[in-house]
């Protein structure tokens, strides 16, 4: 699996999924020891590279080969 970052369209990162630190699962276990989390959070596990900076209106987008696009404009926070 590869997971691809791309920012207004543009692809900022890709990495093979299984060169991540830790895995999703044992990440968010993990953080759920100190976090409720409720529906509708989103959870950044990073990249391998150095990210970009994303502003108000940007639109982000994640995708993992297999799983799908997971697609969020950038809001600022009220």
């Amino acid at each position: 699996m590869r997971t691809k970052v791309r920012l207004n369209g543009r692809e900022v990162e890709n990495f093979p999924t299984g060169d991540m630190i830790f895995d999703a699962a044992s990440f968010i276990s993990e953080t759920s020891r100190y976090v409720t989390f409720v529906p509708g959070d989103v959870m950044w596990l990073g990249t391998d590279g150095v990210p970009e900076n994303m502003k108000v209106g940007d639109v982000c987008e994640v995708e993992i080969t297999g799983i799908g696009v997971l697609r969020n404009t950038i809001v600022g926070e009220k």
